[in-house]
């Protein structure tokens, strides 16, 4: 029955399914090329949209970078200002704190000896001739009856009552004073006064104090100008020096409402100079124009002129002008608009050059898909034709007893079955693939994305923000002494500790941001859109902040922080890996300041991370090939001016680099923990030199090693103990220097371990004294011989009335705790004859020696006897 119907088709089977196909093939050919060309007209049509886009955006964009720069900039002067009227405050109370020692040590001095009027005249006597500021600055007295004791400006006028010699206004200021002093003792007063030969009003200050014994208001006032003057001098030229924009071609200006130039294009001018008439090409007086708009628009405002470039060309220039009423200036910042356009041509260029590839690219996937369309078209004839043949051979065994189903039916129930075994092995197969997939994307520990399922969403997050014109950012996340925890607590104890962090950092994000762990105790966070940089600080301060509370690991609290670097995209690079390394640098970068806070990346970070790698590495084998060296800087009696001692400083003698400076490479030395086995040859080689010179009878009575608070977390006691003893050195010959910083960060057990080693017989010193901010209740408690006067202090000593108080007081306080005390610094006569007076008895610095080679410096043991 079949074979009939066979022949009734009067054509091969094959060849029929064949020839039915080829129709299809057309349509869908014809289907390609149509969908290539709508294809390629709407994406010409989109580079066009595109670009206009960009030009908007891009143009808006240096708006705002503008008016960021500007606001930046006036925010940072006033912030100057401020703090310039507060140091004022401090110098002022400061003074009259002095004074009103001065009349009380003049008072408990003499009290009970002499008349009450004498005291008064000593004390009168003691300020009178105290000048400050240029000579502008004095102390007045007054009492609160109203009587005049001292007012220098005119002595003639001392001992009269004020309300006989002063206007009324001056009345009322004495009121306010004695109101002030009656209600808490001591206070500011604010008011205006004339300069001295000026005839205009300025701010003055002054600080009053009462000096109850005799009922006298001690005080002393200045004027905020002559502050303000010196921090707008500093804050000016740092603002010159700051470039930004397209090409660093954005500088600021400064002018005054009159036109007097304090700042333009990289150049400080001090209002020295007056532009106020000046033109640009057009004829437009573009700084009074500047000047109208900024004292008319508080909130800042966009102008637009021809201005000349640093090359000598004339272009057209946008700026945005802000003013600062408070000392009369107006700041602003612009952008010439042919470095934009340069830009947008730029883009435009590099857009069609893509679209000429992504056309190339179009036609040959079209190609590709024309000749794929045939040979699956050949295909799928051929094996339809092969299953036709075969199905109508299992109709030709079963026509008797098959019957037929409608069309929408399945004609065969092993097709059915079939279909089952198939739709539950894919079942299972995408069980185990998406299993598999997890696994390779994802932490095991945490389950958190893992470095490169993180690398991926990475990657996504630049091309979403290049979408979208945005910023985004990518925070490295660092744990604080993690190594510490594992070592203590063991593995498991970190793993459970890990797994809370990953918790508490997926809490502290926003949904649309992303936690990842690159690996150990390194996360990274993968932000979404952000509307400005500053909320990628203020999301890495959530996540410092999740780690304040404690983490209860084996029923125990720990308290654990963490250290955040930041890289903005695109700021901070174009690529994944750009932005995860210099993610990385931040965050070492914080690490170095202190651990438990944030660090934007900057580029010098990375140039200084290249710097410190280099030196870091060829620092490992410095040691090895003997590049080191000891200098000796001599150490003197001030009074006497006999040599009593040294300080060993370490220098190293690259043979390409030459001599580099320690502050260059000591920093790296503690970063990277080569400060410990440098220490310990620096001890090493001391003693041996001392054990030397002892032998050919040169004579020394100390020689001081400074000592790393790195140093101190190991066996140092052993350290010195093996090295006394190997080398023959005598003890006390030996003296360590140890940091005051290193002593507050962990203070019982640094006592601890100075107590073993002045048990040894050498003698120690604290190193910088009076930076480091210790206890002095708990520093008499330390084993120590001596304090070292940081150089800091000594370095202004003729100048600073701080710098003379701060060392005054540290050396009345070695004095009365019986400690030796020596000056670090001294580059001057003035300074040894101010220390002699304080009875500071010992001092080292280039006036007397400069470090000398160990050759040099037996030379002088030598010439010294």
């Amino acid at each position: 029955m079949f074979s009939h119907r066979h022949r009734f088709l009067g054509i091969p089977l094959g060849n029929s399914v064949l020839s039915s196909l080829v129709p299809v093939g057309i349509v869908i050919l014809a289907a390609l090329v149509l969908v290539g060309y709508i294809w390629t007209a709407s994406e010409d049509r989109h580079l066009e949209e595109d670009k206009q886009r960009y030009a908007e955006a891009f143009l808006e964009q240096q708006r705002e970078q503008l008016r960021s720069e500007v606001t930046r900039a006036k925010a940072l002067i006033l912030r100057k200002k401020a703090q310039a009227e507060e140091a004022m405050r401090i110098a002022l109370k400061r003074r009259v704190d002095y004074a009103y020692g001065v009349a009380e040590g003049i008072y408990q001095t003499y009290h009970g000896q002499r008349s009450d009027q004498e005291i008064k005249q000593m004390i009168v006597a003691a300020l009178r001739e105290v000048r400050f500021n240029q000579g502008r600055g004095y102390y007045f007295i007054t009492s609160l009856s109203g009587l005049e004791y001292l007012y220098p400006p005119r002595p003639e006028f001392e001992g009269q009552q004020v309300a006989d010699i002063f206007p009324p206004a001056i009345q009322a200021l004495l009121e306010e004073m004695i109101n002030i002093v009656t209600a808490s003792d001591q206070g500011f007063v604010e008011y205006d006064w004339y300069q001295p030969g000026e005839d205009e009003l300025s701010r003055k200050y002054s600080y009053v104090k009462l000096f109850k014994p005799y009922g006298m208001i001690i005080g002393s006032g200045d004027y905020l100008v002559h502050f303000e003057e010196q921090v707008k001098a500093q804050i000016f030229r740092e603002i010159a020096a700051d470039s930004f924009g397209l090409k660093e071609e954005g500088y600021f200006f400064i002018n005054s409402y009159q036109g007097d130039l304090y700042v333009t294009n990289g150049e400080y001018f001090a209002g020295r100079k007056n532009i106020w008439e000046v033109t640009d090409a057009r004829g437009r007086k573009v700084v009074q124009e500047n000047a109208r708009l900024a004292q008319s628009q508080p909130e800042g405002g966009f102008t637009q002129y021809t201005w000349e470039k640093a090359e000598g060309v004339e272009a057209e220039k946008i700026s945005f002008v802000l003013g600062i009423d408070e000392w009369q200036l107006f700041i602003g910042a612009g952008a010439y608009l042919d470095t934009i356009d340069q830009r947008l041509d730029e883009r435009e260029t590099l857009y069609l050059s893509l679209m000429q590839q992504r056309n190339f690219g179009t036609i040959l996937v079209l190609l590709l898909a024309v000749l794929a369309v045939a040979v699956v078209l050949i295909a799928i004839g051929r094996r339809l034709a092969h299953n036709l043949r075969m199905f109508q051979n299992n109709l030709e065994r079963s026509v008797d007893t098959w019957t037929r189903l409608k069309g929408s039916d399945i004609h065969f129930t092993e097709f059915k079955r079939l279909a089952v075994s198939v739709n539950s092995m894919i079942d299972g197969l995408n069980r185990q693939a998406d299993e598999l997939r997890h696994r390779a994307f994802h932490d095991h520990l945490t389950s958190l994305p893992n470095r490169l399922h993180g690398s991926t969403q990475l990657e996504l997050m630049i091309s979403h923000t290049l979408h979208h014109q945005a910023t985004a950012a990518l925070l490295f996340i660092d744990l604080d002494h993690f190594k510490e925890i594992n070592d203590t607590l063991g593995h498991s104890a970190g793993d459970e500790l890990l797994c809370q962090v990953s918790e508490r950092l997926r809490e502290a994000v926003r949904d649309e941001d992303i936690v990842a762990r690159l690996g150990g105790d390194e996360f990274t966070v993968i932000t979404g859109l952000l509307n400005e940089p500053e909320e990628a600080g203020r999301l890495a301060e959530q996540l410092l902040a999740a780690f304040r509370q404690p983490f209860r690991i084996e029923g125990n609290d720990y308290y654990v922080t963490a250290s955040v670097g930041i890289s903005l995209f695109p700021e901070d690079g174009d690529s994944a890996e750009i932005l995860l390394r210099n993610a990385d640098s931040a965050m070492y970068e914080a690490k170095r300041e202190g651990r438990n806070r944030y660090c934007l990346y900057t580029p010098a970070l990375t140039e200084a991370v290249s710097q410190r790698f280099t030196i870091t590495e060829e620092m490992r084998e410095a040691l090895d090939k003997g590049q080191f060296r000891i200098y000796y800087q001599p150490q003197y009696n001030l009074f006497t001016g006999e040599l009593i001692g040294a300080e060993a400083l370490l220098r190293w003698f690259h043979p390409e680099r030459g001599l580099i400076p320690p502050d260059s490479f000591i920093p790296m030395a503690e970063a990277s923990g080569q400060i410990v086995p440098i220490g310990e040859w620096v001890i090493r080689e001391v003693c041996n030199r001392l054990a030397q010179w002892q032998e050919e009878g040169i004579y020394i009575p100390k020689v001081a090693v400074n000592i790393a608070s790195q140093q101190m977390n190991t066996d140092l006691v052993g350290v010195v103990q093996e090295v006394l003893q190997s080398s023959g050195c005598y003890p006390a010959a030996l003296e360590l220097e140890i940091t005051e910083s290193s002593l507050i960060e962990n203070p019982q057990q640094m006592s601890a371990e100075l107590t073993k080693l002045k048990a040894t017989g050498i003698s120690l010193a604290i190193d910088d004294f009076g930076t480091g901010y210790s206890s002095l209740s708990y520093l008499k408690q330390l084993p120590i011989n001596k304090l070292k006067i940081d150089r800091s202090f000594i370095l202004d000593l003729e100048e600073d009335e701080n710098d003379r108080a701060i060392t005054q007081a540290i050396v009345a306080m070695s004095q009365s705790m019986h400690l030796s005390v020596i000056a670090e610094g001294i580059e001057s006569e003035a300074q040894v004859e101010f220390l002699k007076s304080l009875q500071c008895t010992e001092g080292q610095g280039f006036f007397f020696s400069k470090p000398l080679p160990e050759d040099a410096f037996v030379e002088l043991l030598k010439q010294q006897g």
